[in-house]
């Protein structure tokens, strides 16, 4: 009787760390851009402190394509907060990355394969002026001529990062997908 007992109890404990093990994990504030290309997420940009945002996201991989909702807010001393969600409100993911600290992140939906610490890079190599983004990066380059950034190694094109009036077109060439973001109008 006590060994099924213990079973059971064994059971049990390895289900709940499997479900907490699919819902949160934390990673390292150096996120991989491209193969032997890093983007160090460990101090936010300056000019980012005490800014706030709305965003719908246009993912397109392969032949799928999603709409979700993100909400960006970096508070004084530069933690940042990130909840995307899908386009009918239900929340998929919630990013903490405070300074110094490893990214923290808690997927809401099981089954839904989106990094959110790769979704903060792109951000970050969105928004952040080309200068703090360069000291930020190992083994590629940001470069900037008006309206068009890129992100080189090795004088090769990893990513393009395209201004417009109305959205910010980022295509990682690399991993092959695009995103295009647009502030959400009231």
């Amino acid at each position: 009787m006590l060994k099924l007992i213990l079973q059971r109890a064994l059971i049990l404990l390895t289900c709940i760390m499997l479900s907490a093990c699919a819902s949160q994990f934390s990673s390292s504030a150096a996120i991989s851009i491209a193969p032997a290309a890093s983007l160090n997420l460990n101090s936010m940009a300056p000019s980012m402190f005490g800014r706030s945002w709305q965003q719908v996201l246009f993912i397109t991989t392969g032949q799928e394509q999603h709409t979700l909702l993100s909400q960006l807010a970096v508070n004084e001393a530069g933690g940042v907060k990130l909840l995307m969600m899908t386009s009918q409100g239900f929340p998929i993911v919630e990013l903490e990355k405070l300074p110094k600290e490893p990214i923290k992140a808690k997927k809401m939906l099981v089954g839904v394969d989106i990094n959110p610490a790769y979704v903060l890079a792109d951000i970050a190599l969105v928004h952040w002026p080309v200068a703090f983004i360069n000291e930020q990066l190992s083994g590629a380059l940001v470069e900037q001529v008006g309206t068009h950034r890129q992100v080189l190694q090795n004088h090769k094109t990893l990513i393009t990062i395209d201004y417009n009036d109305d959205a910010i077109t980022l295509h990682n060439i690399v991993r092959d997908y695009k995103i295009i973001f647009k502030k959400v109008t009231q």
